[in-house]
């Protein structure tokens, strides 16, 4: 940079040579020059740049031709930007920015920028600011990497939120919420985490273990795994406990520094702990009846009998203690007791009258049947008998009480089991069985016992006992077995999907079925997820089901679909029923019924495929031989007139060019609603007054519509503006009006109605793509035969018609719905059968004013060209450029012609005077627009006039144009085409 700033015509910039350079300015370079950060000098009152190498690369294709010119010229395309923070900077002021975000022109495309600079104010010896002085830096690589980082967190944090286990992430030794997912809060609560420590959330959790683990792998980096870990939690002071039994672990979570956090992630295994502790206790009960079933079929001594008996009964029920008393009677015939207990010492009962044929007693001594109390103390017999042998009333510490008599098999009550416990409501139906069953045999073993005392006789009867209760027992295996096996074949040979799922969407069983249907075995399905069976885009849909199906809300013929193991989708149709936590299902696979009937819906599409192809073969038709007929005109008038200029008679010359003009416009107006259909037409917008405009086309409606039809215009006083092609309007109304007539063979009325209106946003969310505001509303309502639904659907459809083959295209309405979708409107069909139909056309209201018309001038009174002035013309048809430079030469231009975008280019990056550039939009190659973006690279203030017969992105003119630039539609009036250029070039 040293090298060019040397070697620089600086005599030719504001500046002057070097050797003029204030002291101020030349150690400024020196010390610019000299850095290896980007630097740049703006001096003078021009702002003139000089910079140094660092600077020279974020310049990129700037460089080297913004060296000595005005900084905000360099930097044109930012210059809104930068010239508030210049002119403050050339107020004194220094100005500091740690990150600007600006959109630059550097290497031919626009892009994103990020800056850190600072401006310092340089004063000269009058101490006036002579210019300023930037070191910057370029950090545009930087905020895009923490983009890129923001992204990926937002990434990872949605994965958290859909994982199926609870997870939070925690920071600092605190354990402060950073994170916590949805299945977090719904499993402790929403207690507001983030920004609060586990200690302060969670204070009810102090002494059982948590926070010293969270402690231990904070200190250590060193995880911790935990597996069915309960947990007391209490939501807030006077809300009942829960417990909960986790798995879960925690992950420390380790940068550079060392350990910054925790990672916790976990599951809720509550309901497969109890079903575990109910598993372990089941199998606990059956090896107790197994134990004392054997001992009591072998034991032949009363006190060990008892004693079993009491003990395996404590252990079934969870009593407290249990007693078992057997009548005795001795040789003077008196009655005394022979009993065991369990669970307290003898001693508990030496203050306790032995029990007795008493009020709350007698039921089980007289053998009359089981008494179960949650409450014993509430029991209206409980207490009323008197005093025992003098001795005082007193009673255990009972409160659930359960006693079952011990009837032998002749009937004979032998005793009773007892049980209490402090609590109440302890003893359930399930253990009333077992304490049955006990008692039943603790029976058959007492009379086996007295019998072997009584006689060695009875041994055969004892082994017949024996015989029968193993008989009974294995009766009773059988039917268990075969109800099981029932059940086990129904399972298996389903060739329906049967489901066991809990609430929280885990696979608890599948059948079979689930193997020939989704190609999974069952082993691969339970304990997973259904989100790993899913098919991804009905995720949310089945999530919500299970969710309606868990809270008892029965699906029927639910309808989603499951990955089969080839990776292929298959429909399942469900329904369910709900017991607990846990979702029974059944579904059906319905792939095939779904794959026929969309067999069936392309077979309907593919004949409606056919019927708009016939009626795109009309269509050309029609148009083919339209066009036959306008050439004809076109064709035979130019023959004609060679012919008269060739016999030298001119005098028919001016008639025959009329009707070639006329047949041409009208070959015009057809192409131009072809593109109304295609919706590709320029459209020329205009602001309109509609009521102006509808009320001047009463005398063509009525001339179309025919004296059968009543025509009735109703305009709003006070309508607003709108903006749009008039022309265009008015074709839409008039085949609005025709079909309205179609619609009523027999007469009827026709109402056109204009009224101001407003969309809100609900109408908007309704109507995807209508923006919510004011419009002008044209309505044209009649009194036909109205259309059902499904034809309203489909109206704005091409080539959707309901007339009779040969009678209609359907392009009407599609050209009416085309126009209001490119003029920012909105089209609405309100219709009832046998009433009638309102088409609504919705155009935005314009704030401006009516332009005035004004009349077209012939070329002979086009203004002329100044001296010298200069139009480049790009265009790759031959016939229309030379017709265009021909009119350009007549008028006095110089007239320069290309036939590309890039030969063009390259006389717009010379030198040259160019006052003008007029380029056709479909270029090949390089197109007209992308020619005047890049030459206004090198000319900021080139104006562009463009010729158009549509364009994919100028639809509107608007939309597509910037400052500076103008379109003209072919085919256009010469006329037209000198005035815009006269205008252009003027302004």
């Amino acid at each position: 940079m040293g090298a060019l700033i040397r070697a620089h015509d600086w005599s030719a910039t504001p500046l002057g040579p070097p050797s003029d350079w204030s002291q101020a300015l030349k150690t400024l370079v020196s010390v610019m020059l000299g850095s290896s950060q980007p630097m740049f000098i703006a001096w003078g009152p021009e702002r003139i740049l000089l910079y140094n190498d660092a600077y020279a690369e974020i310049l990129a294709q700037k460089h080297p031709a913004a060296l000595g010119r005005p900084f905000l010229d360099v930097w044109s395309e930012i210059r809104d930007d930068l010239a508030p923070i210049v002119e403050q900077a050339y107020a004194g002021e220094p100005v500091r920015m740690d990150d600007i975000t600006l959109f630059m022109l550097r290497r031919g495309f626009r892009e994103e920028a990020h800056f850190a600079f600072s401006y310092t104010p340089v004063r000269d010896e009058a101490g006036q600011v002579a210019g300023f002085f930037c070191p910057c830096i370029e950090i545009t690589a930087q905020v895009m990497a923490e983009r890129r980082l923001a992204a990926e967190k937002e990434r990872q944090q949605r994965l958290f939120e859909q994982a199926p286990g609870f997870i939070t992430v925690l920071t600092g030794p605190d354990h402060m919420f950073e994170f916590v997912n949805q299945a977090y809060v719904r499993l402790f609560g929403d207690r507001g985490y983030v920004g609060k420590t586990v200690r302060e959330v969670f204070p009810e959790l102090e002494g059982q273990g948590f926070f010293e683990w969270l402690d231990q792998v904070y200190a250590t980096g060193e995880r911790f795994v935990a597996n069915h870990v309960p947990a007391r939690l209490q939501a807030s002071p006077g809300v009942p406990e829960k417990e909960v039994v986790l798995d879960f672990i925690y992950e420390p979570v380790i940068d550079e520094t060392g350990i910054i956090g925790i990672f916790c992630e976990g599951h809720d295994v509550t309901e497969t702990h109890i079903a575990q502790q109910a598993l372990a206790r089941e199998k606990e009960r059956l090896e107790i009846l197994n134990r004392i079933g054997s001992q009591l079929a072998s034991e032949l001594d009363l006190d060990t009998l008892v004693q079993a008996a009491t003990d395996a009964g404590v252990a079934l029920t969870g009593a407290q203690f249990g007693a078992f008393f057997y009548n005795v009677m001795n040789q003077q015939g008196e009655s005394y007791v022979l009993y065991a207990l369990s669970g307290v010492p003898r001693e508990a009962f030496s203050k306790f009258p032995m029990p007795r044929n008493t009020a709350v007693f007698h039921p089980t001594f007289s053998g009359e049947g089981v008494v179960r109390s949650d409450d014993i103390t509430k029991d209206p017999r409980y207490g009323k008998s008197d005093t025992h042998h003098g001795m005082p009333k007193e009673h255990l510490p009972v409160r659930s009480y359960l006693a079952v008599p011990v009837i032998s098999r002749s009937g004979e009550v032998l005793g009773g089991l007892f049980f209490g416990h402090e609590r109440p409501g302890v003893f359930t139906d399930e253990h009333e069985s077992l304490l049955t069953g006990i008692a039943g045999q603790a029976a058959i073993a007492i009379d086996n016992a007295r019998l072997f005392r009584a006689s060695q006789h009875q041994i055969a009867e004892r082994r017949r006992a024996e015989e029968a209760l193993r008989d009974l027992n294995h009766t009773l295996e059988a039917r268990v077995a075969e109800r099981t096996a029932e059940r086990d074949r129904v399972w298996k040979n389903s060739r329906d999907l049967l489901v066991v799922v809990g609430a929280d969407g885990i696979f608890r069983a599948v059948n079979p079925a689930w193997t020939e249907i989704l190609g999974h075995a069952p082993e691969e399905v339970v304990g997973r997820s259904f989100l790993d069976f899913v098919w991804p885009e009905d995720a949310a849909l089945t999530q919500g089901g299970l969710d309606d199906a868990a809270a008892n809300q029965n699906l029927t013929n639910f309808e989603n679909r499951y990955t089969h193991k080839d990776g292929t989708p298959r429909w399942i149709s469900w329904h369910t029923s709900v017991e607990g936590d846990l979702v029974y299902a059944y579904g059906r696979d319905v792939t095939a019924e779904k794959e026929q009937a969309e067999v069936l819906r392309q077979t309907e599409e593919a004949l409606r495929q056919a019927q708009k192809m016939e009626a795109v073969g009309q269509l050309t038709g029609g148009i083919a031989h339209d066009f036959n007929n306008l050439l004809t005109g076109i064709v035979g008038s130019l023959d004609m007139m060679q012919t008269r200029i060739a016999q030298g008679r001119t005098e028919a010359i001016e008639r025959y060019a009329k009707a070639a003009m006329s047949s041409a416009q009208r070959a015009a107006a057809l192409t131009h609603r072809l593109l109304a259909f295609a919706r590709r037409q320029p459209l020329a917008p205009k602001t309109v007054d509609v009521n102006k405009l509808v009320v001047s086309m009463e005398d063509l409606l009525r001339r179309t519509l025919g004296e059968t039809i009543q025509m009735e215009f109703v305009t709003a006083g006070g309508l607003w503006l709108t903006r749009c092609d008039p022309h265009q309007l008015e074709s839409a109304i008039l085949n609005l009006a025709i079909n309205a007539r179609d619609a009523m063979p027999d007469g009827g009325r026709l109402t056109i109605e204009t009224c101001n209106t407003h969309l809100d946003r609900t109408y908007s969310a309704l109507h995807p793509g209508v923006r919510p505001g004011q419009y002008v509303c044209v309505a044209v309502t009649d009194t036909g035969t109205g259309m059902p639904p499904d034809v309203i659907e489909r109206a704005f459809d091409p080539f959707f018609t309901t007339k009779p083959l040969g009678q209609g295209t359907g392009l009407g309405l599609s050209m009416i719905y085309g126009f209001a979708q490119q003029s920012e409107g909105h089209a609405r069909i309100y219709s009832v059968v046998g009433q009638g139909t309102t088409v609504k056309i919705y155009l935005p209201r314009f704030y401006g004013t009516v332009e005035e018309e004004t009349e077209a001038a012939g070329l002979a009174d086009a203004p002329r060209s100044e001296v010298g002035e200069t139009v480049l013309v790009v265009e790759d048809e031959p016939v229309v450029r030379n017709l265009i430079v021909d009119v350009l030469k007549d008028l006095g231009y110089r007239a320069l012609e290309a036939v590309d975008g890039p030969s063009g280019l390259k006389m717009l990056q010379s030198s040259r005077r160019i006052d003008l550039l007029v380029t056709d939009v479909g270029l090949p190659g390089m197109n007209g627009r992308q020619l005047a973006d890049q030459a206004r690279e090198h000319r900021p203030d080139l104006k562009v006039l463009f010729i158009t017969g549509y364009a994919e992105n100028a639809a509107v003119e608007s939309d597509f144009l910037e400052p500076g630039m103008e379109m003209i539609t072919k085919p256009f009036v010469i006329e037209s085409l000198a005035i815009r250029i006269r205008d252009m070039i003027e302004r």
